[in-house]
């Protein structure tokens, strides 16, 4: 008898999962064009910030490669050779002291927890306590 109670449970919570309206996908929509040139220049750019350094020394490095290659066939592998070591070297650069660059040793969030933020750096010993510790270590035997 419970046997036939937890089959009929189980179909009966299956039908209505049948009955289940399916799931739709929100529709994107997009930004019109008004045709003015801001908006041109915008539609030009915006794939461009897409692209990451990452993707820039790597397409450099492909460059470099293929130039090397084909360098003593054509004139045209010289010049790609050179690019992609200027492509390169700048993209480099541009890791380094780029915008979003700065200690490697800060998070780009702040960590917190139940609110309040986290400093879980040791703070830094003042004068004294390093002056201190470094007598310690040369009493010491």
């Amino acid at each position: 008898m419970a046997d036939d109670k937890i089959k009929r449970e189980i179909e009966d919570i299956l039908n209505r999962l049948d009955d289940l309206p399916a799931e739709r996908k929100p529709i994107p929509i997009r930004k019109r064009s008004s045709g003015s040139p801001g908006s041109l220049a915008r539609g030009l750019i915006e794939p461009l910030t897409r692209i990451s350094v990452r993707h820039v020394m790597l397409t450099a490095l492909a460059l470099v490669i293929v130039g090397f290659f084909i360098r003593g066939a054509t004139d045209a592998g010289r010049w790609l050779l050179i690019a992609g070591l200027v492509l390169f070297i700048s993209s480099f650069v541009i890791s380094f002291f780029g915008r979003r660059a700065g200690p490697a040793t800060s998070p780009r969030y702040q960590k917190r927890w139940r609110g309040q933020p986290m400093d879980l750096d040791p703070p830094t010993p003042t004068l004294s306590q390093r002056l201190r510790a470094w007598f310690g270590r040369r009493s010491r035997p």
